[in-house]
């Protein structure tokens, strides 16, 4: 399923047990083995089950795998990981958080000066900020994405420290009939469809 350098993706449970969705560059295939190469990725452990996702013949399939190891070399992270099973169509899924580091996008918390946006789900945001938040405090959130706008307040769910030593904090939207709530369900799926099609070509 995999071609060899060429973009994939890898769909990981984060510690909440959501599926968090991370592009990759498919640097090496040695069948039933490949090696992912990544910019910024969760922590991979020997054995970990996960989901890879890519393009075959202009139609999106998934396949299991596992992770066989991890090494960092010249600052990317590469996973080997082997195939298990058949490719099956993606076509019918459902909505992941959406890894969203690479896009630069900057978030607003507060009056903290430095966020980044790192991913969005239906229900919440991951954000990379400079300094700690508080778990369980709330916080102001303003944020802007192409057409879609967000101002709300969102209540810090936890802290996760990064390959990188940066630090992410989850946040949650708590009310499921809020404007804010519906237009960040619209944004993931908006980001999600973006990623998906650039990854298919059809972008």
């Amino acid at each position: 399923m995999l071609k060899l350098n060429t973009a994939a993706y890898l769909s990981v449970p984060n510690p909440d047990n959501e599926r968090v969705l991370v592009e990759a560059q498919v640097t090496l295939i040695e069948f039933p083995q490949a090696v992912l190469s990544f910019v910024e990725v969760p922590a991979f452990e020997s054995g970990a089950e996960v989901v890879l996702f890519a393009d075959v013949r202009g139609k999106f399939f998934q396949q299991g795998a596992q992770v066989v190891s991890t090494e960092v070399v010249e600052g990317k992270t590469l996973v080997r990981v082997q195939t298990v099973g058949e490719p099956v169509s993606a076509e019918q899924r459902g909505t992941f958080r959406v890894s969203a580091v690479t896009l630069g996008l900057g978030v607003k918390i507060g009056t903290l000066v430095g966020c980044v946006l790192a991913d969005v789900s239906p229900d919440g945001v991951g954000v990379i900020v400079p300094k700690p938040l508080t778990v369980g405090s709330t916080v102001d959130v303003e944020l802007q994405v192409d057409a879609f706008r967000i101002a709300a307040r969102f209540r810090v769910q936890g802290m996760k420290i990064l390959p990188s030593g940066k630090l992410r904090f989850g946040l949650f939207l708590p009310d499921p009939r809020s404007d804010a709530r519906r237009t960040l369900e619209k944004l993931a799926g908006h980001l999600q469809r973006t990623q998906l099609k650039r990854l298919s070509g059809a972008a």
